[in-house]
């Protein structure tokens, strides 16, 4: 069994919901390293096998075995949720941090009160080994921005990572009073209960924490571990593993992932075409909407980038929405004329609505640019066979024989011509 044929069963088994069947084929794909796409959406539906198994496991009161399963999703997906948080922690952050951080200290004196820029500065000293300049960064953050929730929680976090939980129960305390529909501001809290062994008020926390992010995997081993817990048998989780009507945390940091995204796709052009390569399955109409949306998004901030477009079109195609592919491959199209792809996937999307006419003039037109190809002229002469043009697909037909004598669709589709 080759690797494509594995990725289709074991898709198709997680579309199924035959979740050990799919673990056993992914597993083995997900293993590569790097971002191979093959690799990162088998990590991903991986991880999320592993989630569904447990969550039905959890209800069956199968804990320990739930906890096993709620372990591997944390270990592939921490924070759980779509495909862009996903391929966001795959893709973004991967740079130096020594290079981070100068460009990071550069900006902040610019605009001190940019949170964003501030919390990011923080997070890289800290993993560059220089906590006591990251704990002083966000602390001059809380206080130009006391009532800003997120600064509040980064500090909460490093506090706790110091093992100063009292401050850090303050911060987290803080954040809810700012925020009350930060996720993360419940875990962290319940975390702190935990280590202090208030395990009751700790399962509550919890409980708030996945209403409000349902699909965060850490979350969820940690309410199975707690399940277990003798000191609170008797007061098992309240827990609906459906995706809650708070979601608010989830979106937001599913926007931000898509943001990012956006930035990658516009740095490194190879990032679409490796999952259009990829085989069809059940599962594309979730991995593309995602794929479409950040391509969207990196238009919105850059609408003259032509290969953006073609992306777009391309993705559009694979989702089915023939009008909005057509709209991004022509405007590709008008941005650079002789862009050679965008040219042939527009002669496609023409020649699927029946515009014969338009979709050769697009492959002439690509022949100029450079675009000389056998399958080029025999694309020509399919739409002119189709367009009742028998001279021209004969013509179209015999100049893609001539670059590959071994062509043998060109060769039967001109014998099969009325003489």
């Amino acid at each position: 069994m080759n690797k494509r044929q594995r990725y289709q069963l074991g898709m198709s088994a997680y579309n199924a919901g035959r979740y050990s069947e799919a673990i056993e084929h992914l597993r083995l794909l997900a293993a590569v390293e790097g971002h191979d796409a093959k690799a990162v959406l088998s990590r991903f539906y991986l991880g999320q096998a592993h989630y569904r198994l447990a969550v039905s496991l959890f209800e069956q009161r199968r804990f320990q075995d739930a906890t096993i399963y709620f372990q591997a999703a944390a270990s592939i997906n921490p924070l759980g949720g779509g495909f862009a948080r996903f391929l966001t922690a795959c893709y973004v952050g991967t740079g130096r941090l020594d290079l981070a951080i100068r460009e990071l200290e550069t900006l902040l004196p610019r605009d001190p009160d940019d949170s964003d820029v501030r919390i990011r500065l923080a997070l890289a000293q800290y993993k560059q080994s220089q906590p006591v300049a990251a704990m002083a960064t966000l602390r001059e953050g809380v206080r130009r921005q006391p009532d800003d929730a997120e600064l509040n929680y980064q500090l909460g976090v490093l506090l706790a990572a110091d093992d100063d939980l009292v401050e850090a129960e303050r911060q987290f305390e803080m954040t809810l009073r700012l925020d009350p529909s930060h996720a993360g501001a419940y875990e962290r809290l319940a975390q702190c209960c935990g280590v202090n062994h208030r395990h009751e008020r700790a399962l509550r926390y919890l409980e708030k924490a996945h209403h409000l992010d349902p699909s965060n995997t850490r979350v969820a081993l940690q309410l199975s571990v707690l399940a277990q817990s003798p000191t609170t048998s008797g007061t098992l989780p309240a827990v609906d593993w459906r995706p809650g009507p708070c979601p608010h945390t989830a979106t937001r940091l599913d926007t931000e992932a898509i943001e990012q995204l956006g930035n990658v796709i516009i740095q490194e052009p190879d990032f679409v075409e490796a999952f259009l390569a990829l085989p069809v399955t059940e599962q594309d109409g979730e991995i593309f909407s995602d794929l479409a949306a950040i391509l969207e998004q990196a238009l919105a901030r850059h609408p003259e980038y032509a290969d953006l477009h073609h992306h777009c079109g391309e993705i559009y195609r694979r989702l089915g929405r023939g009008l909005d592919a057509i709209a991004h491959a022509e405007r590709a199209v008008q941005i650079n004329p002789q862009y050679v792809k965008a040219l042939i996937l527009l002669a496609e999307l023409y020649g699927q609505t029946e515009r014969y006419h338009d979709a050769v003039h697009r492959l002439e037109q690509a022949v100029r640019a450079g675009a000389d190809y056998p399958d080029v002229h025999y694309l020509i002469g399919e739409f002119c066979k189709n367009g009742r043009h028998l001279d021209r697909a004969r013509q179209a037909y015999q100049r893609a024989l001539d670059l590959n004598t071994d062509y043998q669709a060109a060769r039967e589709a001109l014998a099969m011509l009325p003489a």
